[in-house]
């Protein structure tokens, strides 16, 4: 509250003893230094302070009269008077970046208080040192680790480089096994025969198709994915062999679905038979695939790894049978005959034809000699019978004719064994070489996949180890450069956090920041201000802060300049109370509020003491009395008039109000005399009306 001569009335004023004067304006001043920023406390200072009046006015004239206010009219300013500290609006908070639990050292900081200049911060100025010996012992041990993991990424990506060149060879190798076999298929039956027999098979089909697949996964690293066709046939499954209940069950289904067993069912039943299931294991639903894991392509340089996503299922094409030995064709390949093709006439120039001619050549010349045998033992017959030869020369020819007949036996019995026998033998032997060299071909494509991943892996995590133990080092090399803090902006240095002066308390293992004192990760060690930009921060109680909004012009008062006056504008109003100040006092409720000042000062400083009177309104041509004038009378607002040396109580209708005056709409005319207090709180006694 400003009390002076202006606001008691040139008359009051005058009428106070010097002394009392002078001991007014000291109560004030320590008044006001105690009870910053409490509006209720200053209302209360006003009957204080006339109680006072009243004690000290007890000899000369004021001694026996009431103390008075004339009321008035004309311009009013409704303003709202708080205590506050100055603060930058702007300001620079320096933290601690250095990593780790325990803290580290202050080895060297500036001064607080000093001033950097722009010439500071173009030369870099060291404002803080931070230990840094055990980021140096940490250092050197992670140089250590760097070239360990750079050597195990070298190595593994040789063994990688190697795995493909072994997979190319062994790849060949297959495939050049996979030739002679066919080669020697055709050798023994003729190059367009097996051409029919590998059409009929599909065997180029399903190579094919082995080959997209393993052409696939080498561009998306996945292990490719094996599902073999199953037929869907009631023939294929023998229904007696079962169980009675699965029997009837197995026929319900047949009879249900046009005398076939359901898919499902076949597909869980040719498994089952085929011992596709190992107790204690789960069995595989119908339609369900092997997860693929696509692995990324790997950089031949670790800085540009990255991890590429998982295949999705959902996208990917079904998956198809590219394995040969599967059902559908070994359906095919049991129906297959080759004594279709022991014929010389079928066969083209091969070793079977070559072998079959050569039989045939054999069985025709024991024919012929068992033909010559028979005409000459009906005319050594005709000789016997005249004498010309003896019986025992006629039993000699009869037993040439039956080794003739015995040859020509042997010799048809041969043919007809090789072709019923070794023909389709050694037929079956070539296409089963060659189904082996196909499947080894195979085989080998899922293998060289497999270890490639493999390979692959241990590759990417030697990568990702190189590269972590980088990263690692790098960060062990920007941390030591962290510790030595440079000026990077101009202005005045302040140890702690900007806010360290209103927080009253401090955590228990936080050391003041001094030169020897241990500082946590992201702990402020500096703050500087930008002295361009002050402001002063407030706290507005409650019952004014719906009265103060941003753009409000203010006049500001350093205490430790009191003749100077600084004028400022309000910039923020918060929305919710302090929470700081409910701790102490929980029915407090106040809202921060900053004024920023205009223009610029260099002898302010931060953390002066200030008072801020914001001014919310101007009223113009109204009636006004002091504050303390008005008063209660139950629920009515009144004030107490001096009509004549009489008292009269009289009620009033009150508009807006400042620190120190109050604005009446009816009820008082300008000129009349309002008492200060109520009678009961005057010295003396009057009658009241």
């Amino acid at each position: 509250m400003s009390l002076n001569k202006q606001n008691l009335g040139e008359a009051l004023w005058q009428k106070l003893p010097e002394s009392a004067q002078q001991k007014l304006l000291a109560i004030k001043a320590r008044f006001l230094a105690l009870n910053k920023g409490a509006q209720a406390a200053v209302a209360g200072a006003g009957v204080l302070v006339l109680v006072l009046l009243i004690s000290l006015g007890s000899s000369g004239d004021a001694g026996n009269e009431s103390l008075t206010f004339t009321a008035r009219r004309g311009d009013l300013d409704i303003t709202v008077l708080e205590g506050g500290a100055l603060e930058a609006l702007q300001s620079q908070e320096i933290r601690s970046l250095v990593k780790g639990r325990e803290g580290v050292k202050i080895l060297s900081i500036v001064e607080e208080g000093y001033r950097v200049t722009d010439e500071d911060v173009e030369q870099g100025k060291i404002l803080v040192e931070l230990d840094t010996s055990a980021l140096i012992d940490e250092k050197l041990n992670q140089e250590i680790a760097v070239e360990t993991a750079e050597a195990s990424y070298i190595e593994q990506k040789a063994e990688y480089e190697i795995q493909l060149n072994q997979n190319t060879t062994e790849l060949n190798d297959a495939r050049q096994a996979m030739r002679f076999a066919r080669l020697d298929f055709e050798k023994f039956l003729g190059a367009n025969i097996v051409a029919d027999i590998i059409e009929s098979l599909d065997i180029e089909e399903r190579l094919a198709r082995a080959e997209e697949a393993q052409a696939r996964q080498q561009q998306t690293g996945s292990a490719p994915v094996v599902v073999p066709e199953t037929t869907n046939t009631s023939a294929a499954i023998d229904i007696d062999s079962l169980p009675a209940p699965v029997q009837e069950r197995v026929r319900q289904m047949m009879a249900d679905n046009n005398g076939e067993i359901p898919p499902e069912m076949a597909q869980r039943m040719q498994r089952f038979a085929q011992g596709g299931f190992t107790p204690g294991q789960g069995r595989p639903r119908p339609g369900d695939e092997l997860p693929t894991t696509e692995l990324a392509d790997v950089s031949s340089e670790p800085e540009t790894l990255t991890l590429e996503p998982l295949a999705d299922s959902a996208d990917s094409a079904p998956p198809v049978s590219t394995l040969l030995m599967d059902d559908s064709y070994m359906q095919i390949r049991s129906s297959l005959d080759f004594t279709q093709y022991a014929d010389v006439q079928k066969l083209e120039d091969g070793e079977a034809k070559q072998q079959l001619r050569a039989l045939m050549d054999e069985l025709q010349v024991a024919q012929e000699e068992y033909l010559l045998a028979q005409d000459r033992i009906e005319g050594q017959r005709r000789l016997e019978d005249r004498g010309f030869i003896t019986p025992t020369e006629l039993e000699a020819e009869e037993l040439n004719l039956n080794k003739a007949f015995n040859k020509q036996q042997e010799k048809e019995t041969s043919m007809r064994l090789y072709i019923q026998y070794t023909f389709p033998k050694e037929a079956e032997q070539k296409l089963s070489d060659y189904e082996n060299a196909v499947m080894g071909f195979q085989r080998q494509l899922i293998d060289n996949v497999a270890e490639e991943a493999q390979q692959r892996a241990r590759f990417r995590s030697a990568e990702r180890k190189f590269n972590l133990e980088r990263v690692k080092l790098a960060d062990v090399n920007e941390q030591i450069e962290l510790a030595t803090i440079h000026a990077q902006r101009p202005g005045l240095v302040v140890y702690g956090a900007s806010d360290q002066n209103s927080n009253r308390f401090r955590r228990n293992n936080e050391e003041a920041i001094q030169e020897g004192a241990t500082v946590r990760e992201r702990q402020a060690i500096l703050t500087i201000p930008d002295m361009r930009e002050m402001a002063v921060k407030v706290n507005i109680h409650e019952s004014a802060v719906q009265r103060v909004a941003v753009g409000q012009q203010a006049s500001v008062a350093i205490d430790a300049f009191p003749d100077e006056r600084l004028t400022g504008v309000v910039t923020k109003v918060a929305v919710v109370a302090d929470s700081g100040n409910s701790f102490m006092n929980p029915d407090l409720k106040v809202y921060p509020t900053t004024i920023k000042i205009d223009g610029i000062h260099d002898w302010l400083r931060p953390g002066m003491s200030a008072e801020v009177e914001i001014l919310v309104n101007s009223l113009e041509d109204v009636v006004y009395v002091p504050l303390q004038s008005v008063t209660y009378a139950g629920n009515e607002r009144v004030v107490y008039v001096n009509n004549g040396g009489r008292t009269e109580r009289r009620e009033v209708e009150v508009g807006t109000f400042s620190e120190s005056f109050i604005q009446i709409r009816e009820g008082l005319t300008e000129g009349e005399e309002v008492l200060l207090l109520p009678p009961q709180q005057q010295s003396g006694t009057m009658g009241i009306n």
